[in-house]
């Protein structure tokens, strides 16, 4: 099982905790502040300095560097695939 679930809008621990949640385009934590914004295939931080991209399969910072596959992050955070899934696993999961 995954440590995290992902519902479209509200990422989750395994106890239940909120950890962050989609406010449209924006990244939130759990006590509402913004962490960084989802602008197209780009995630960028909270001062809009792009972080990283994603391309569908490959997530890859902002020198081009692979960070890692989709199917990575499928195995920590269950929950529908893409762009959304992705700014959460960066912003919340990734170490």
């Amino acid at each position: 099982m995954a440590d995290f679930t992902f519902n479209g809008k509200i990422l989750k621990n395994r106890t239940g905790q909120k950890m962050g949640e989609i406010d449209r385009t924006f990244i939130r934590a759990w006590n509402s502040s913004k962490l960084g914004e989802i602008d197209r295939k780009s995630i960028r931080n909270a001062q809009s300095k792009k972080v990283a991209e994603f391309d569908g399969k490959v997530v890859k910072d902002d020198l081009g560097n692979k960070l890692a596959a989709i199917q990575d992050i499928q195995k920590l955070i269950e929950g529908p695939t893409g762009m959304p899934l992705v700014a959460m696993w960066y912003f919340f999961v990734r170490k």
